[in-house]
């Protein structure tokens, strides 16, 4: 009985990818239980636009799955003068989840609640190329010499970054719920190496170009592990084993693993930069 929202950029990807579980479960067809939502991460006033457009047809959220990113690509600085790693795989899940954070704490107040909030990051995440987040200059940092932004190592620093900050955003989010007392379940993970397209068009190295081709995990298989911490009864019923942990396929719990990913200094410094550098460009027109 659940009601889906899939919120991404391109409307033609949306309505195939509804129309192809339709086509599965045709009980589905006509139902208006799949449903299409416009959403730009790449700006923070796209993001919190696209939230506010749900808030404005719904009345509860138990389930946010923030599954969006930028993968391997050059550096960019976006039209919000964000890094684009950081303006998709940061700054936009932050201000889209805590746009619907409200509603999420409303839901879970309820007698049937089991509400969560599963991030999706990647074990890139174990190899960063900076942990320091204390401004936007840092945050826009390249992460390789002048005339070398573009490689494909520094391209892996800047992804591997952005995966660190997917993880630090869910444990400090977990916490702070947990010191409000409101029973949310903030889960981070790694589905597998996926053949997607996104994998197929990214400037891999050859080796994990490789890999994709020829061992990598289907998307199915790619989306167990979030599928998991979204709905399975076993994170209901161990609620505290998994609150702020880091799941890999499929659903073990394998962190966060490094010591900037336990870091709650780390974590708190990139959740106030990034509350204040938001709150700064929504104070914008966003034009």
């Amino acid at each position: 009985g659940a009601k889906v929202y899939l919120a991404c950029r391109s409307e033609a990807k949306a309505t195939a990818a509804i129309a192809d579980v339709e086509k599965t479960s045709p009980a589905l067809k006509g139902q208006q239980r799949l449903i299409w939502l416009p959403l730009d991460l790449s700006s923070v006033h796209d993001a919190k636009k696209a939230a506010e457009e749900f808030l404005s047809k719904e009345h509860r959220l138990d389930i946010l799955i923030n599954n969006a990113a930028r993968l391997v690509d050059n550096y960019v600085i976006g039209k919000e003068g964000v890094e684009l790693n950081v303006a998709v795989n940061q700054f936009g899940h932050f201000v889209f989840t805590q746009t619907l954070l409200p509603l999420l704490k409303e839901t879970a107040k309820r007698r049937d609640a089991d509400v969560r909030i599963v991030v999706v990051s990647s074990d890139a995440y174990l190899n960063p190329g900076t942990t320091k987040f204390g401004s936007l200059e840092e945050l826009n940092d390249p992460q390789g010499p002048p005339g070398k932004e573009n490689t494909t190592q520094t391209k892996m620093r800047r992804y591997g970054t952005s995966k660190l900050m997917n993880v630090l955003f869910a444990a400090e989010l977990q916490r702070r719920l947990d010191a409000e007392k409101a029973p949310i379940t903030v889960i981070s993970l790694h589905p597998g190496a996926v053949a997607t397209e996104a994998a197929y068009a990214a400037d891999l190295p050859w080796y994990l170009k490789l890999y994709v081709v020829t061992l990598a995990m289907t998307p199915l298989q790619g989306a167990m592990t979030s599928l998991f911490a979204a709905t399975s009864a076993q994170v209901a019923a161990e609620r505290e084993k998994y609150k702020g942990k880091y799941l890999v396929p499929y659903g073990k719990i394998a962190g966060p693993a490094t010591a900037a990913s336990k870091d709650p200094l780390v974590a708190k410094t990139l959740w106030e930069t990034t509350e204040r550098i938001t709150s700064e460009l929504l104070k914008t027109s966003g034009n």
